[in-house]
């Protein structure tokens, strides 16, 4: 009789703190998913600061949702110009250097800006 008491409630404290460490990982997963949708919104703001600073003509942007986080901490933002898919932009945002270190867009770059990136 004992033994079994021993052993429901050692299968009983083994369970609740499995149950305890899957809410932990929940949360940490949670709290990490937070951080990247922040870091995906500053992207966007400063990528969209760096195309209208640099490019001219430019009425729209629009942002798709797949981006990704490089292990060095950068995000990568796609998205297309002016509603036209075929005008397509791509981007790493780098939090460390508050910049926009390596991109390709699809536009007309503005004249006092074609020899060398204009601030944003």
């Amino acid at each position: 009789m004992k033994k079994a008491i021993i052993i429901l409630t050692t299968l009983a404290l083994i369970t609740l703190a499995g149950l305890y460490m899957k809410e932990q990982h929940d949360r940490k997963i949670e709290a990490q998913e937070a951080k990247k949708e922040e870091l995906y919104t500053l992207a966007k703001k400063r990528m969209t600061d760096f195309i209208e600073t640099n490019y001219k003509d430019i009425e729209q942007i629009d942002y798709t949702n797949d981006y990704e986080v490089n292990p060095m901490g950068g995000i990568e933002v796609n998205g297309y110009l002016n509603g036209n898919k075929k005008k397509e932009i791509w981007g790493i945002y780098d939090k460390g250097n508050d910049k926009i270190i390596s991109f390709t867009v699809d536009a007309t770059e503005k004249p006092e800006c074609e020899d060398k990136l204009c601030e944003y």
